[in-house]
């Protein structure tokens, strides 16, 4: 009876989220890696998610380092990523519009402070 009870009192509440980090709405940030760049939607000390305008003969490799400027700035020219989530936003012809979540790899206490910097400046709200 008590799992019932459980899942029964699940129902109507939030959906567990796993992340560790808490994540911030970007204003005007944008990513640029080897064969995509988009526009960012969310960033966390953990990772960040943005979407993008897929094309049909994408290359499809695994991402291993970024660049990301907020505004205009350059703040990062080399950081480690890693390609946790990429699903459709919406369809199109040529592949649509695309989100995909990555994972920060290890950060240097230089990188850790640069990233502050742009959530202090770049971000509205904690999503």
């Amino acid at each position: 009876m008590g799992w019932r009870y459980n899942i029964f009192m699940r129902v109507n509440k939030k959906p567990f989220d796993s992340r560790r980090c808490e994540r911030y709405q970007v204003n005007d940030g944008l990513i640029a890696l080897d064969s995509v760049y988009g526009e960012l939607i969310d960033i966390s000390f953990g990772g960040l998610s943005f979407r993008y305008n897929a094309y049909e003969k994408m290359i499809k490799k695994p991402v291993e380092f970024g660049i990301i400027f907020g505004g205009e700035t350059l703040y990062f020219d080399n950081i480690p990523l890693e390609s946790i989530t990429d699903f459709p936003l919406e369809e199109g012809d040529n592949g649509g519009t695309r989100r995909r979540g990555m994972q920060f790899g290890e950060l240097s206490q230089e990188d850790l402070a640069r990233l502050a910097r742009f959530i202090r400046e770049h971000t509205a709200k904690k999503i």
